[in-house]
């Protein structure tokens, strides 16, 4: 997998002279390619941090179905099945399915014509499933769609979905038993106000402790809000809610845009589409995961068209370090992260585009500084993968002589012909080893002295990580290829 420093457009402000945190990121890799259409991609990570890819696929001349297949050395494996026969599951281009991951275990989600909410469950980590189970029975003169999935603390599958009959509502159901079964419906959507929800969007949830919340599209006589509604004692009960939607769009029929979300710490990051200025745009909302108090609402104004739309945003989250992604002028893929919380968090973006190509349906995730990101191109009917990894970026001139630093490695990042020239400022260097980013050793250098080199003619393009070992200490830096 490589990294292209020279073709992606990173824009940023308030770049410091000194250091200026950064994501550099991969090459696309293929997860599959197929010439039937592609349900939402989705991407989730393992225990051990191996990405995990699931999509759907369907068409007039093959039954529909999921698929899953795991990043491994530098590709992906042969994709398992995830519906097992004589299951098969109704797909829709934005979703119909959703994971969710703990242990070994992967957790999916889907919906069968007239026969309700199903659960698949891998114990391999996505290489085999087992048949699906029931979450929910085909509702009598009604209907029951678009599912999401987490799992609580102890491992157990928490289900929503859409249960349609005389008007829609989020019903809420948790299996106590790993998922082979589950407890009684709860109305999760009740705490908000109209008795009704947007029916064709879809939910999200989280769970911490004994708290369960979900983000959905709300339906007020037909003020199609943003809403979070929450559980505390593992979705037994939804007793309150909060509008995290400060838009307040008046809307005929449903959008066809659910929500996503992501906690980090006490906050929740909520992302959503809204038309009510007139052109679809992205928001990101923050909520007191404890008070359920909403905080600030930020609109993402990368293009100089204030009526440029926008649609399919995700987030993801992890200490101060958040990510969003979402689909711009219908084509093309923005992605928008800070380390410092939502401070400069709409400031800071990657545009993905293609000539003649229309990306779209991305995913993100986020673990020990690495963003994971998947998107489809149905133009060249394929999914794809990115990776981009967090870095400083550090204005590239000679360490003085002085250098306060241990060691310096300059230039970096480096052309495969300059190579790296590595400096100790205070001891000598006994050995030099150089990893790839999947912990790989490429090279083992015995040296002596303060200088060394490192030649970089036969590298990838790419991060690496170059441990220096000294008589008193070893020192592990982030270096480049480009």
């Amino acid at each position: 997998m490589k990294v292209n420093l020279l073709l992606m457009a990173l824009i940023f402000t308030g770049f410091s002279v000194q250091a200026q945190t950064t994501v550099l990121w991969s090459d696309s890799t293929v997860v599959t390619s197929t010439p039937n259409p592609i349900t939402s991609p989705r991407v989730v990570l393992l225990p051990d941090g191996t990405p995990l890819v699931t999509w759907g696929v369907s068409g007039n001349s093959i039954p529909s179905q999921i698929w899953c297949s795991r990043f491994e050395n530098g590709s992906f494996s042969p994709p398992a099945a995830v519906v097992q026969d004589p299951a098969v599951p109704s797909l829709f281009g934005f979703g119909g399915y959703n994971v969710a991951v703990s242990d070994s275990h992967i957790f999916i989600v889907f919906e069968q014509l007239q026969e309700g909410i199903l659960l698949a469950r891998s114990d391999d980590g996505g290489q085999t499933f087992a048949p699906a189970t029931t979450v929910q029975e085909h509702v009598s003169g009604g209907y029951a769609t678009l599912s999401s999935v987490v799992v609580d603390d102890a491992g157990n599958p928490v289900v929503s979905y859409i249960r349609e009959k005389g008007g829609a509502t989020y019903e809420v159901r948790r299996s106590t038993d790993g998922g082979f079964t589950f407890n009684e419906p709860v109305t999760a959507s009740a705490p908000a106000p109209g008795a009704a929800v947007c029916e064709c969007c879809t939910s999200d949830l989280l769970s911490s402790g004994d708290s369960v919340w979900m983000v959905f599209r709300n339906n007020n006589q037909n003020l199609r809000d943003i809403w979070v509604s929450r559980s505390t004692d593992l979705a037994v009960t939804f007793d309150t809610a909060t509008d995290v939607d400060q838009t307040d769009w008046q809307l005929n029929s449903c959008p066809i845009a659910g929500p996503r979300m992501a906690r980090s710490g006490d906050s929740i990051m909520t992302v959503w589409m809204s038309s009510a200025t007139g052109a679809a745009r992205v928001y990101l909302s923050t909520l007191h995961a404890g008070t359920m108090q909403a905080g600030q609402q930020i609109s993402f104004p990368t293009s100089i068209n204030p009526q440029t739309p926008q649609s399919q945003a995700d987030v993801t989250a992890a200490g101060d370090t958040i990510g969003m992604v979402f689909v711009e002028k219908s084509k093309e893929i923005v992605f928008c992260f800070s380390t410092n919380g939502t401070t400069n968090l709409s400031n800071q973006y990657t545009r993905f585009a293609l000539p003649n190509h229309t990306l779209q349906y991305p995913s993100i995730t986020f673990r020990n500084g690495v963003f994971h990101l998947v998107y489809s191109d149905p133009t060249a009917d394929k999914v794809l993968y990115r990776q981009g990894i967090l870095t400083q970026a550090i204005p590239t001139k000679e360490p003085a002589e002085d250098s306060a630093s241990d060691v310096s490695v300059f230039p970096n990042p480096a052309t495969a012909s300059e190579g790296f020239r590595v400096k100790s400022a205070l001891e000598e260097m006994q050995m030099l080893v150089l990893f790839d980013v999947f912990g790989k050793k490429l090279l083992e250098q015995k040296c002596s002295g303060q200088e060394a080199s490192i030649p970089t003619s036969n590298l990838p393009k790419g991060i690496y990580f170059l441990k220096v070992k000294t008589l008193r200490k070893e020192i592990l830096l982030e270096v480049a290829v480009q």
